[in-house]
């Protein structure tokens, strides 16, 4: 096994470690999602809402395209 594959492997068990136990708590803010619906004004229309929204618009869009061609992007 790589080094890389294991920091990945590391990286998803720790992923599920932090997510899991904030989905079944039920506080708002602590998911993956909630925050970055926070932090990128994705509910409601704080300072700044146009810019933070088309940053994730223009980083959720690069990862689509580089993950659809296969790296090329």
């Amino acid at each position: 096994m790589s080094p890389f594959l294991a920091a990945w492997i590391f990286w998803i068990l720790m992923f599920f470690a932090i997510e899991l136990p904030a989905v079944f708590n039920r506080q708002p803010g602590d998911t993956l999602s909630e925050l970055i619906w926070g932090v990128f004004a994705v509910r409601g229309k704080p300072f700044g809402w146009q810019l933070r929204r088309l940053a994730l618009l223009i980083g959720l869009g690069w990862l689509l395209a580089h993950l659809l061609t296969g790296g090329a992007v």
